[in-house]
């Protein structure tokens, strides 16, 4: 019992030591906020138009303080140009075809995503063809020149004759557009002149030759010419129906002479004409199968006309 009053009592002198110490703690309600030292207060920016001063903060717990609302100032946006190009005024629009806009993909057309599936193959760049020379293709390679046309002979014994009938040809190779390798193959048909009553003579002559030519022209003719150089084989044949005889010998020797031809071409051939000049010197005259050497006689000469192709 003598305890409770005691402490009764350390109760009340120790309230009343701390109550001066906590009412000099709390300052008085209406002294006002003293700054520190250096300290600048923020600077104002003066009013705009139309906006809102924030309300002061009431002395209430847990408040949120309103943002000031600014207007927002409009800007113009950018008008763009619409994809796709308008149709003209006065026609209407093409069935199926949208007016604004890409043209909508065909249908079942599938759009692969980067990195999947089959990408896509691009065609190789078109090849080109080599190019044609300019020489004509009758200037390259094989060449071939047949002819047909008459035979005229000339010179000692050509009155003993009349115009009669050539045809050959030459065949070579070019070495190169100007010049040409070949070989001559020439037939002369004889026309005898004599009284055909009772008989009826023939003659006719072949000749085998080296006959290079030399090429000359443009593009719109061709000209050719060269000499010839080999040998010939004749054979002659009479036969007397007054008399019921007949006989025939045969003569070879060397034959020379030339070519010289005027072409046009056209396409892939050439068309024009050949004069051939032909020389026979005999050496041998056959008749009974026995040689007569004729060396010593004139030569005979015959001219050609004819009508030819390169080919």
């Amino acid at each position: 019992m003598r305890a409770r009053p005691l402490t009764m009592s350390l109760g009340l002198l120790l309230t009343g030591a701390l109550a001066p110490l906590a009412a000099q703690a709390q300052p008085a309600p209406e002294q006002p906020y003293q700054a520190p030292p250096g300290y600048q207060p923020p600077q104002q920016y003066p009013q705009q138009p139309g906006s809102q001063q924030p309300q002061g903060y009431p002395d209430q717990q847990g408040y949120q303080p309103q943002q000031p609302q600014y207007p927002q100032q409009g800007y113009p946006q950018p008008q763009y140009p619409q994809q796709g190009y308008p149709q003209p005024q006065g026609y209407p629009p093409a069935q199926g075809y949208p007016p604004q806009g890409n043209p909508p993909p065909p249908p079942g057309y599938y759009a692969p995503q980067p990195g999947y599936g089959p990408q896509p193959t691009y065609a190789p760049p078109p090849s080109y063809a080599p190019q044609e020379p300019l020489e004509p293709r009758f200037r390259r390679g094989f060449i071939a020149i047949p002819f047909l046309g008459l035979n005229a002979p000339v010179g000692a014994g050509s009155d003993a004759y009349s115009a009669g009938v050539r045809l050959g040809a030459l065949l070579g190779w070019h070495v190169n557009p100007m010049f040409s390798i070949n070989g001559e193959l020439n037939i002369d048909v004889m026309n005898i002149k004599s009284d055909k009553t009772y008989g009826s003579p023939s003659e006719v002559f072949v000749d085998f030759a080296f006959s290079p030519l030399f090429h000359f022209g443009g593009p719109m003719l061709e000209v050719v010419i060269g000499p010839k150089l080999g040998f010939f084989d004749e054979s002659f044949s009479y036969s007397d129906s007054y008399y019921g005889t007949s006989s025939s010998s045969s003569g070879s020797g060397i034959s020379y002479g030339f070519n010289a031809g005027v072409f046009v071409p056209l396409g892939n051939m050439a068309i024009g004409g050949l004069l051939n000049f032909t020389g026979r010197h005999w050496s041998c005259d056959t008749t009974n199968s026995d040689c007569v050497d004729i060396s010593g006689g004139p030569d005979s000469k015959v001219l050609g006309f004819s009508g030819a192709l390169i080919f």
